[in-house]
């Protein structure tokens, strides 16, 4: 493997209109076990992003129409998204690149990029901005005591026993908590694509019931239409 064993399996978007940087970049993803989904079209990157969801971004800045950095502005702006975000591009300005992190970017990496270095950065970032990872055997999250050897969640000094998928599904509405998580991610990362969207429903609805999602405990875990999901805290009454 290159660059040595990834910290986590990534789903990642990428916008780059040069077949070749975007072969090399995927190239080298999905050797570190990542799953890609590359656009070269900044109208159709976005557009994709209103139906789907990722761990993370990286753009290019000239691509054919929205820019990158109108990308990056409109998922910091219009959608409120915090996913972590690479701007891989070939301005190498110190302008440009403050307009980038400015702008709400991460990291900023100048191509031709370095492929040890990518693969560094990227997991640098994952570390610093996802909360939570949750790739170690045994992790604690929103009260949640995630166990994957086991397959068991502790909240409360209570065990709970789920199947792999009711796992799986869990870890992933944590890992992405707060934030809007899509049916097609969810899909693509447990049921590698082949699950029909009334198995995804019933396993979310089976880990909400059996991890007490609900307002009662303060948590809301809502459909979003169209989308997938949110499991997000409910805000603590004065």
């Amino acid at each position: 493997m290159f660059g040595g064993p990834s910290e986590a399996r990534l789903r990642v978007a990428l916008l780059e209109d040069s077949i070749d940087e975007a072969d090399t970049v995927k190239d080298l993803l999905r050797r570190n076990a990542h799953d890609v989904v590359h656009l070269a079209n900044g109208d159709a990157f976005y557009d994709l992003l209103q139906r789907d969801s990722f761990d993370l971004l990286m753009l290019d800045w000239n691509v054919p129409g929205l820019s990158g950095y109108e990308v990056l502005r409109r998922v910091r702006g219009d959608m409120g998204s915090n996913v972590p975000v690479l701007m891989l591009t070939a301005r190498a300005g110190e302008f440009e690149t403050v307009q980038a992190l400015n702008g709400g970017a991460d990291d900023y990496l100048v191509k031709p990029c370095r492929p040890f270095e990518l693969l560094a950065r990227i997991n640098v970032l994952m570390r610093r901005l996802t909360v939570p990872t949750l790739t170690q055997s045994v992790e604690q999250t929103e009260g949640m005591h995630f166990d994957a050897a086991q397959r068991v969640v502790t909240r409360d000094g209570v065990a709970v026993k789920l199947t792999h998928k009711e796992f799986e599904v869990a870890r992933l509405l944590f890992k992405h908590f707060g934030s809007p998580l899509s049916r097609e991610h969810l899909n693509q990362a447990i049921w590698n694509g082949q699950a029909m969207a009334r198995t995804i429903d019933t396993h979310v609805s089976r880990v909400r019931t059996q991890l007490g999602l609900t307002v009662e405990n303060g948590f809301q875990l809502q459909a979003v239409y169209g989308f997938g999901y949110r499991l997000e805290r409910l805000p603590v009454e004065a």
